[in-house]
């Protein structure tokens, strides 16, 4: 790599942080609103629960028809349209008079953002080398802890100043503006870059092209296979399991922190702590996992550090407030750290064509986990006036998702159908 120049890492990672952490920051400040929809609606800790959670029933559509369209059509284009439709959802839901409103408004907000992240997968895996996969996917997806530390404390400053509707209108604005940064900026592969110059593009497109010559592009009548594969869906149960364990915390953490007698901005300004080292975790386990190249090793140790953190929390009760942010702290730390080096592993063992398929099934299964996390804490909360134990059963979760990750295959090509997914000896013998 001495040499090559790195434009791919300023031109490429930075638009889709960005674009990222705006997305996220719906996520993130629908926690500080609901104490004020509770209060407008007289709506039962379980009710709110709910209307956090929906947003995932709507995320669950389209990430499979985004992840055929980002590797089939174009990232660049699918984005942008999904960004100037989630304006809109964010502002509704700011607007909304009823709970019924707030959940059809959240229901679009998620349907919206759920077609973008895997269509951004396969954008980067058309841009890095698999050596660089885990890290150039964690720089870009170090936007979900950067945005709840920007957003924690931008709504606890808002929630006073304008009430949450106004919180939620004018946090719906960036994704509008960022629409027009992305359309500019980013291209779909090197080969339709200007910008990118001659040494890179071959570094870049030889790279990869010799991490393929194993594979043979297959058909959809073929790729679909790689939805249901064994593989892809016990990825699919880990991530499920995670993400239950990361939005019932992350949903419900200013009203856990606002619980003990803390005023908005001060929970916004303690919880930007968690996720401000969560950052850095998620960077150093996508280091460790692109240098050893032991995807799931790292991906099993993190989360077992994140379900520590929970049952650290069930311990403490949460009673006092530095020791309830320092072991949030490591819960947050720990599942935020699995994104790189969980989402390399189906790109190292299936074709292309498959990949973004498989990706989009992954995601969609494992984001209904946001919906039953958020609920299972806002039930937990109604049933028991605790949060004690929804702790221990996140953290079961967690457990039980780092022990499932080491039966994952990272290393074998899948074969999906024997006729075409592998290239004959001579063929590869011509590729290279």
């Amino acid at each position: 790599m001495d040499g090559i120049p790195r434009q791919r890492w300023t031109h490429i990672i930075p638009p889709a942080l960005v674009m990222y952490t705006v997305a996220f920051m719906d996520r993130v400040n629908i926690g500080f609103a609901a104490p004020g929809m509770a209060e407008s609606f007289k709506a039962s800790p379980t009710q709110v629960g709910a209307a956090l959670g929906v947003f995932f029933l709507g995320y669950i559509i389209l990430p499979i028809p985004a992840g055929y369209l980002g590797e089939h059509w174009s990232t660049k284009k699918w984005v942008t349209i999904l960004l100037v439709g989630w304006a809109i959802a964010g502002a509704c839901s700011g607007l909304a008079q009823t709970l019924t409103q707030v959940y059809f408004a959240r229901f679009f907000l998620g349907l919206f953002e759920g077609g973008i992240w895997p269509a951004v997968i396969v954008l980067i895996g058309n841009w890095f080398p698999r050596e660089e996969r885990a890290t150039a996917n964690s720089l870009w997806e170090v936007s979900l802890p950067i945005a709840a530390m920007i957003t924690a404390p931008l709504s606890g400053f808002l929630v006073p100043l304008v009430g949450w509707r106004g919180m939620l209108i004018l946090e719906s604005v960036p994704p509008l503006i960022w629409a027009f940064v992305w359309w500019k900026l980013v291209d779909d592969r090197p080969a339709t870059a200007p910008w990118l110059s001659g040494a890179e593009k071959t570094y870049i497109q030889e790279k990869i092209r010799r991490e393929r010559a194993n594979f043979n592009p297959v058909p959809l009548s073929v790729a679909w296979k790689a939805m249901v594969h064994p593989n892809t869906l016990l990825l699919a149960a880990v991530y499920f399991l995670s993400i239950v364990g990361s939005y019932g915390l992350q949903l419900w953490a200013p009203t856990i922190i606002k619980a003990l007698g803390v005023g908005y901005v001060r929970t916004g300004l303690l919880l930007a702590i968690p996720n401000f080292c969560a950052i850095w975790a998620m960077v150093g386990a996508a280091r460790i996992s692109d240098y050893f190249q032991k995807r799931k090793l790292v991906v099993s140790c993190v989360l077992l550090i994140s379900a520590v953190g929970f049952v650290l929390m069930g311990i403490s009760g949460t009673k006092v407030v530095w020791l309830t942010i320092l072991f949030m702290t490591i819960s947050t730390a720990g599942f935020f750290a699995r994104q790189g080096p969980l989402w390399v592993i189906p790109q190292q063992v299936l074709p292309p064509g498959a990949v973004g398929l498989a990706l989009s099934v992954i995601n969609l299964i494992g984001n209904f986990g946001g919906s039953v996390g958020a609920w299972l804490m806002g039930y937990v909360k109604s049933t028991t006036h605790s949060f004690t134990a929804g702790y221990y059963t996140l953290a079961g979760g967690l457990l039980l998702s780092a022990v499932l990750v080491l039966f994952a295959n990272e290393t074998k090509p899948i074969r999906l159908e024997k006729s075409t997914l592998l290239v004959t000896e001579t063929e590869s013998a011509n590729l290279k």
